[in-house]
């Protein structure tokens, strides 16, 4: 994520520095400040126009930024960003008032007359309007406990709001821009971000990876987990450890669940759910056999590695299991292509660990695996310097489960000298 964005402002910066450079304007605090102006907005606006590539979530990207819970992170902070250079693109238009009183201006830059001109005025109104809108979004998107469904709705405004501020972008941006790199980079993202703006609009974002299905057992497990498996059309496939967006009530929307199965090719699809939220919550005593969904997928680089030499670890942490849950079952028809692996099976207690029978007995069909069921009540929270004991430098952790604690982890491996490439984890923050 962070070479992507500082990929951006490099691009942002060099194309902003080539189209000034040899102008030999009189580079005053009134120069700067129209530059800034300038170079904020455009900054802000391929920012956007990126979050609008990645909202339809193109399959060609998803692979080469390993996954689309990378991109929904990308996706998150770009938009930060993104709204952050429009505050201050908007602050510095509003700072005239302030650096008239200490700075006085000289005559100004006649400016070069287009058919755009009327529109200057629409165009700034609805610029200034859009920033307000975005800020709003912002602090509504960072509120976790904002209702999703809610959310979902309103986050859908954000496609009409980035056409308006296209339209502001195209109309205020300078006369000169259009010979010049600048001028090049802003239509460029421009139509690109329009495009992507009108599918998300007219909601195909994810259409031809849509699967009709119905519920075709549902079973219920200690501690709010609820194991479900969905006929799907035969067509479907996946790889283990991937995940798949769920729709069993359309005005909720679409929810991300790993598949905790292999690919049986017969369209059966299990997927465990935990009540983390009123929506998965209430999923506990609704969903019932015969529920008709939509699965849309499959999505995910969780990927179960086959090749290389390099021990590694899998630490699961709670419903974190289901993607090993997967692997383990993609292994037992051929055990002895699996990795020498250690798999950690965090609970806070045995009441807690609904799949430690099943993992045992497909652990026990693939000699290579050696699990270990890790209840925090006795033995405390697993830590690097557990996980990674008698470990060699290589040795390669996958992990799923909360943030908190992959963080933990990730640390900890760092102080005991393990490169930071080695842990894989996702990211299950869409929002």
């Amino acid at each position: 994520m962070k070479k992507v964005m500082y990929a951006v402002a490099i691009l942002v910066v060099a194309v902003w520095g080539l189209t000034v450079v040899g102008h030999n304007p009189p580079m005053d605090v009134w120069w700067w400040r129209k530059q800034l102006i300038n170079l904020t907005g455009l900054g802000s606006f391929v920012l956007m126009s990126l979050i609008m590539l990645l909202a339809v979530r193109p399959l060609w990207l998803e692979k080469r930024l390993h996954g689309l819970d990378k991109m929904y992170r990308l996706h998150k902070w770009a938009g930060i960003w993104a709204i952050a250079l429009a505050i201050a693109h908007y602050g510095l238009k509003l700072s005239k008032s302030v650096l008239s009183e200490f700075f006085v201006r000289g005559a100004k830059e006649a400016r070069i007359e287009t058919f755009l001109d009327a529109f200057r005025g629409a165009a700034k109104d609805l610029g200034e309007w859009s920033v307000w809108i975005l800020g709003i979004m912002l602090v509504i998107t960072l509120w976790q406990r904002f209702p999703y469904h809610i959310w979902r709705y309103a986050h859908k405004i954000l496609s009409v709001i980035y056409l308006l501020i296209a339209f502001h972008s195209v109309v205020l941006a300078p006369a000169g821009w259009w010979l010049e790199p600048a001028g090049v980079l802003l239509a460029l993202v421009t139509a690109v971000g329009s495009y992507c703006a009108i599918v998300a609009l007219t909601g195909s974002i994810g259409r031809g990876r849509r699967y009709p299905g119905k519920v075709l057992r549902v079973k219920r497990h200690q501690g709010d987990v609820l194991e479900v498996t969905c006929q799907l059309p035969k067509s479907w496939s996946h790889r283990p450890g991937q995940f798949a967006f769920l729709t069993f009530d359309r005005f909720e929307g679409a929810h991300p669940f790993t598949v905790n199965s292999s690919d049986h090719a017969d369209g059966q699809v299990s997927f465990a759910i935990k009540a983390l939220g009123d929506y998965t919550s209430r999923l506990q005593t609704e969903l019932d056999v015969g529920r008709k969904v939509i699965a849309e997928g499959p999505y995910g680089h969780f990927d179960l590695q086959l090749e290389g030499d390099s021990e590694q670890v899998w630490v699961a942490a709670g419903i974190g299991v289901t993607p090993f849950i997967a692997w383990l079952e993609a292994l037992q028809a051929q055990p002895e292509r699996a990795p020498q692996a250690t798999l950690y099976y965090c609970v806070n207690n045995t009441a807690e660990g609904v799949f430690a029978e099943k993992l045992q007995r497909l652990a026990a069909a693939v000699p290579n695996v050696t699990l270990h069921v890790h209840c925090s009540d006795e033995q405390g929270h697993l830590c690097a310097e557990q996980a990674l004991q008698g470990c060699a430098a290589d040795t390669q952790v996958w992990f799923c489960g909360p943030q908190g604690f992959a963080d933990a982890l990730q640390k900890g491996m760092q102080n005991l000298g393990f490169p930071a490439e080695n842990f894989h984890k996702e990211y299950f923050q869409m929002r």
